[in-house]
């Protein structure tokens, strides 16, 4: 994916590359978003909007994820659902508001530097481990992963979409440096989940 102009759709979840999220699209701007987005072929980028202590007051984050549609249908609550996978990470530059509301802005796909992955799938033995477990449960196993167990990016990401994370934690997750800051917070995430 190269640099481009897209549309962004603050939201209080965090899309990690490669994870699979069901939306329920209801405001005009969005449904038109969805519409052009289908019509030219192309995804929007999903960012993590926090929200501070005063009721109207948001926060957007600079990193989000370049998502693309890959199945839509209207739900009995009369809504637009669409399900969309996280392709990669993106930087956002030049955030600005449309007449009708909708965000759009200057994307920049984000490498992380490379890693040895054997290495650091070794040393976090255990997410490796827990992921593979959890994609066998029956409310998950129907659902459309396509895991590559030999890339540590792939392992952290995947299982951080499976299991109970605040948006904050997961931001922090999509932030990190590289594959092996990500295990090790991750590892740290599981180690305060279990104990609680």
């Amino acid at each position: 994916m190269k640099a481009s102009s897209l549309p962004i759709f603050p939201l209080s979840i965090v899309a990690l590359p490669g994870t699979i999220q069901n939306l329920q699209i209801f405001e005009p701007r969005y449904i038109n978003m969805v519409k052009d987005c289908m019509e030219n072929e192309h995804g929007f980028v999903i960012v993590y909007q926090k929200k501070h202590s005063k009721k109207d007051d948001y926060e957007i984050s600079k990193k989000g994820s370049y998502v693309e549609i890959i199945d839509f249908n209207n739900l009995p609550n009369g809504l637009l659902g669409i399900t969309v996978q996280s392709v990669n990470k993106v930087s956002i530059k030049d955030l600005m508001q449309l007449e009708d509301g909708l965000h759009i802005a200057n994307t920049q796909p984000v490498v992380d530097p490379e890693v040895d992955d054997q290495a650091l799938l070794a040393e976090f033995p255990e997410i490796s481990n827990i992921l593979s477990e959890l994609i066998k449960h029956p409310r998950i196993v129907d659902m459309p992963l396509n895991v590559d167990f030999n890339s540590a990016d792939s392992v952290a990401y995947h299982l951080a979409g499976l299991i109970p994370l605040s948006g904050s934690h997961k931001q922090s997750l999509l932030e990190a440096f590289d594959a092996s800051k990500r295990l090790s917070i991750l590892s740290k995430y599981i180690e305060d989940l279990s104990s609680s």
